[in-house]
């Protein structure tokens, strides 16, 4: 190891540039499958502001238009083609085409009691985060509608439960693009203590999909594989964390942009942050904060900035935000607005939050209204995010939930033992919303001992640690390693940014280390 006091001040500021570029992003040349959002109820009025609004992104901000709905999108699954063209959306009761009709064999999703009330009634399956669709690694033109069936008590008064893990199997090939329902209501699984919260993340590999369904009442997870090969699973993951709730919370759960991050946020238990490892599928870590607000109903959402530092947490009247790179990350708690009280006609109180392809994050009321709240500047630190309460008008009202999307432009994950198919994505649509941007730190964060540092295939190089304020701290030589132990030892607690550099290199790779000794 070799050791200096001093380190060119034009390098110091190198390394500050490089810290904040860490959340930058190409928006525009990525794959654009959450492109579309389709929000919305009928009747269609438009002059009262009844019906369905289409937001469209490609800049911005998005572009905002009135269409007739066909459905009640309290809750949806919707996705576009790769390049953006909308493909189909579900209300949990019904596959609907891109004309906004119903698609062929579309209709009885979700079977059972709860469907026969609510969707034959008012055309609604009353779920906030209970389905998302997928597309079909290897399959061309097909897609995957994972979703959660609700079922009820036969005493008095009733209780309604989720039962069912469903998929349903979509070949947009068929009726000339307008797809066709090919297989629905498969059941994968069966536990009456499931919760409204599903997502998904891409596999380490860049190709196949991890499902995630918390198991209510346990510490456990069920993960599903989909892979061209069909559906594995479910796996069970034990946390340590116990979930007190069951069926619907009126939380939220989302991973970061990174696929490094899982956040589970309600009412009850409090703001559970994990951290996974989505080459094996496994919850690594967990910690729990307290919910920061104790007048919520329970009422939380939660969204992820693009370069997966802050996260943002809803709590019905009370905005927040965290730091995730921050050593004591309750600390790094940011008040950033309280409802203001406006009425239209329901209360525009804070739920549910989506990053949107622009980089912004949109966030619903708890009931119908004619706005989305905005976070114009997401990687932005404290009140410089730009909240902004009602700072998107719709076309037409829209209530409770966002679309539940998972943050389709991830990709592989480079240099991981999973990274092995080859199928890495092209230059032009390479994500960089991971905070290490080439460089894999493990564990991270380290109590004692060494670091193994994760490096692309090359020549060798040169690795260097800096503190948080940018001061110079070590440097060591790299040859031909993929693997590089880094001894951490002498480390005090605190928060190190390690880059590495190639003589090609325009700049370095840079990744964030949190040493915590025990």
């Amino acid at each position: 190891m070799q050791r200096s006091l001093l380190y060119p001040l034009c390098m110091k500021k190198l390394i500050l540039v490089l810290i904040a570029l860490l959340g930058y992003i190409d928006l525009f040349s990525q794959s654009k499958e959450d492109n579309i959002w389709v929000l919305g109820y009928p009747p269609n009025d438009s002059a009262n502001s009844y019906g369905g609004t289409i937001l469209e992104f490609g800049g911005p901000d998005p572009i905002v238009r009135f269409f007739n709905a066909e459905a009640f999108l309290e809750n949806s699954a919707e996705i576009s083609s790769f390049e953006g063209n909308l493909l189909f959306y579900s209300n949990g009761c019904r596959v609907i085409n891109s004309n906004h009709q119903q698609m062929v064999e579309g209709d009885q999703i979700n079977p059972g009691t709860v469907h026969d009330n609510q969707c034959n009634e008012g055309d609604v399956y009353r779920t906030h985060q209970g389905l998302i669709a997928l597309p079909w690694p290897g399959r061309d033109g097909e897609y995957a509608m994972f979703h959660l069936g609700w079922y009820r008590t036969t005493g008095w008064p009733p209780r309604q439960y989720i039962r069912d893990i469903y998929v349903t199997h979509i070949d947009m090939n068929a009726n000339n693009g307008l797809g066709k329902v090919l297989e629905k209501n498969t059941v994968l699984w069966q536990d009456s203590t499931l919760v409204d919260n599903m997502t998904a993340v891409r596999h380490g590999n860049g190709r196949d999909w991890w499902i995630v369904e918390p198991r209510g009442l346990t510490d456990s997870f069920y993960l599903f594989l989909l892979s061209p090969y069909g559906i594995k699973g479910p796996f069970i993951e034990k946390t340590g964390l116990r979930s007190t709730v069951s069926g619907l919370t009126a939380g939220q759960v989302v991973f970061s942009p990174d696929g490094t991050k899982y956040i589970r946020g309600n009412g009850r238990d409090g703001i559970d942050i994990f951290d996974f490892d989505r080459c094996r599928g496994k919850f690594v870590r967990g910690q729990r904060l307290p919910f920061p607000s104790v007048a919520s109903d329970g009422v939380c959402g939660a969204a992820i900035s693009p370069s997966s530092r802050y996260l943002y947490i809803s709590a019905l009247t009370k905005m927040f935000q965290y730091d995730l790179w921050a050593e004591d990350i309750e600390h790094s708690k940011v008040l950033l607005g309280q409802y203001d009280g406006f009425v239209d006609p329901f209360p525009t109180t804070f739920y549910q939050q989506m990053l949107a392809p622009n980089g912004k994050i949109y966030m619903t009321s708890t009931n119908g209204t004619r706005y989305l709240h905005v976070i114009h500047y997401p990687d932005s630190a404290g009140l410089s995010c730009a909240f902004e309460q009602r700072g998107l008008r719709l076309a037409t009202y829209h209530g409770f939930c966002v679309p539940n999307f998972p943050h389709f432009r991830l990709y592989d994950l480079p240099a991981s033992p999973c990274d092995s198919l080859g199928i890495d994505a092209p230059e032009e649509y390479r994500v960089l919303w991971s905070p290490s941007d080439g460089i894999r730190l493990l564990p991270n964060p380290v109590g004692s001992g060494t670091v193994t540092v994760t490096i692309p295939p090359g020549d060798g190089g040169v690795l260097r640690v800096f503190d948080a304020a940018g001061r110079f701290l070590a440097e060591y030589k790299v040859a031909h390693e993929r693997l590089y132990t880094l001894d951490c030892s002498d480390f005090p607690n605190g928060v190190y940014v390690v880059t590495f550099s190639t003589a090609e290199s325009r700049r370095p790779m840079v990744a964030r280390l949190v040493v915590v000794q025990k």
